[in-house]
């Protein structure tokens, strides 16, 4: 892979990620006001965003049911063995969830889907479209599901059952994902204006995240310190190390066809997105650790990144 490529990709991230820290050293930058424009990027950007791509996907080109599979398989196993690894080294149950979901979702949208073109060609967009669709909604989903069940009172098995759907399909990611399905199926496209609309709000979602990001960053500093140092370091080494060499493992191990494997393992290899700690932020759990992997991962992917590409290539 062309380490030119890589870094115009990834450097227009951290200089947005800098704007945001270099703004919070003013007053109306705070983190009240990263808080209200996580909001915007949660409810608002992201599922426009996320509903744009999905749409727009031509499902009529074929979609591949072992790799469909293979990347259910992929995410289930990188969110257990961050969320075990957690645990053993005695992380309390709704952080080690947190720990997770931040090893197994990658930057899918943002950085995924424009690198999978980008790299292998434009045949591979449905592929990397469906592929980022199944790691949000199934990143999202684990997360939603564990959270409800962790903080879960006495409440009866209905009740339970009943605010775990409410959590999951009331998602707004969740929600725009199955309406782009649906349209996507169907085959109807939004009226000009609607779509442009919908583009401009999605738009947003990239800068707003990051900037965000940016203006929590000094948080990351303490969570790097100290005995919050472990579980950062789990949720790294899985996201670069563990989940590709898994990726690359069960692509060839079950014949997952072109362009499926190679944006698979792309996929897989990606560093953490501003998207994590969106959800950190909503859930107010291990959000300011989250910020940190998300920095340490862009960063250590510019290394494993291509070095994984070159071996799956």
């Amino acid at each position: 892979m062309d380490p030119a490529t890589l870094l115009t990709q990834i450097a227009p991230i951290f200089a947005v990620i800098a704007v945001g820290a270099v703004a919070a050293r003013w007053e109306r930058f705070s983190e009240s006001a990263a808080a209200t424009l996580n909001d915007l990027v949660y409810y608002l950007a992201l599922p426009a965003l996320i509903f744009d791509s999905v749409a727009e996907a031509d499902l009529a080109t074929g979609v591949s049911g072992v790799g469909v599979a293979v990347t259910f398989g992929l995410l289930l196993a990188g969110y257990g063995l961050a969320l075990l690894a957690a645990r053993l080294i005695r992380m309390p149950l709704r952080e080690a969830n947190a720990v997770g979901t931040v090893g197994s979702w990658g930057n899918v949208g943002y950085l995924g889907i424009p690198l999978s073109v980008a790299v292998l060609g434009p045949g591979a967009g449905l592929a990397a479209s469906l592929v980022s669709t199944i790691h949000t909604a199934v990143a999202i989903s684990l997360f939603v599901v564990a959270a409800t069940l962790i903080d879960r009172d006495r409440s009866s098995r209905g009740l339970l059952v009943r605010t775990v759907a409410r959590r999951v399909l009331g998602n707004p990611i969740v929600i725009a994902i199955v309406l782009g399905l649906l349209v996507a199926a169907s085959g109807w496209q939004l009226p000009r204006p609607a779509a442009t609309t919908v583009e401009l709000i999605g738009d947003m979602a990239a800068p707003g995240g990051l900037f965000a990001l940016g203006i929590l960053l000094r948080g990351a500093v303490p969570a790097l310190r100290g005995g919050r140092v472990g579980g950062i370091a789990v949720a790294v080494v899985v996201k670069l190390v563990v989940l590709p060499a898994l990726a690359v493992a069960a692509v060839h191990l079950f014949a997952v066809p072109a362009p499926w494997a190679a944006v698979l393992v792309l996929m897989c290899a990606l560093p953490d997105a501003a998207t994590v700690f969106v959800l950190m932020a909503q859930y107010r759990t291990w959000y300011r650790e989250s910020t940190a992997a998300v920095v340490l991962t862009t960063v250590g992917s510019v290394v494993t990144l291509p070095l994984v590409l070159t071996l799956a290539l």
